[in-house]
């Protein structure tokens, strides 16, 4: 018998290089609220559960291609904001070593590209955030980071406008803003802000067939990437992000 095979009988862990992976938080925003991608893995057991979306870096692929392949993959669409978060280890199951994942976060529009590829693919999900349950504690930490950043990042940039139509109402970014923080906001200050920032343009449209009285309609008028740590985009609320 071999060595290796005498360690593996009686239980002992041996070496072996560390997995490198990416995993992806993906958040969607409809009426109802955020919601991240869920995807089903099944192990080696044939036992099924929900995680994130991951995959390994292969062989020619860099940490970045791989991101985006992720997002392609899962969401069918090349129209996405991504950004990485940082690396986190986690224990392995067949090594004394830590394996390593490099994480992002996507923000992607609710359309019809993504709507119907969840329709026709029953091993993905999108779930709302706080009905998430049963994640194991690599894609846990993962999540709970990804929102913090989130949160703090939509108050100093104009990246949460990614989740929101071309064109939309200041309802809507009021939506955005709420569902994200978890708080409620002073729609008629909020909007006012907006419009003083100067960030949206009016696009001379309004709302149709609608019950209530017609809302504008506006775009951003810069690219929803390029506003980081400006001075004058700072929203402060009452409720403390964490």
């Amino acid at each position: 018998m071999k060595k290796g095979d005498k360690n593996e009988r009686n239980g002992i862990k041996h070496y072996s290089p560390y997995r490198l992976e990416v995993d992806c938080v993906i958040f969607n925003l409809d009426k109802n609220g955020l919601k991240i991608l869920l995807v089903k893995h099944t192990d080696n057991e044939g036992v099924a559960n929900w995680r994130l979306a991951n995959d390994c870096i292969k062989k020619g692929e860099t940490i970045t291609s791989t991101a985006h392949t992720i997002l392609k993959r899962h969401t069918g669409s090349s129209r996405y904001f991504i950004d990485q978060l940082k690396a986190f280890g986690y224990p392995s199951v067949s090594s004394l070593q830590e394996n390593i994942s490099i994480a992002y976060y996507g923000l992607i529009k609710n359309d019809h590209t993504v709507l119907e590829r969840e329709q026709t693919n029953t091993d993905m999900k999108w779930i709302d955030i706080n009905e998430i349950e049963n994640l194991n504690d690599k894609d846990k930490l993962i999540l709970d980071f990804s929102l913090r950043e989130l949160r703090r990042n939509i108050c100093q940039s104009t990246i949460g406008f990614n989740l929101l139509p071309e064109k939309f109402t200041l309802l809507q970014v009021v939506h955005l803003y709420e569902k994200i923080l978890g708080i409620e906001i002073n729609k008629s200050n909020f909007r006012r802000k907006i419009l003083q920032l100067g960030l949206v343009q009016d696009l001379d449209e309004k709302e149709e067939n609608v019950a209530h009285r017609a809302a504008k309609f506006y775009t951003l008028k810069i690219q929803s990437q390029e506003i980081w740590s400006n001075g004058d985009f700072n929203f402060i609320f009452d409720k403390k992000i964490a």
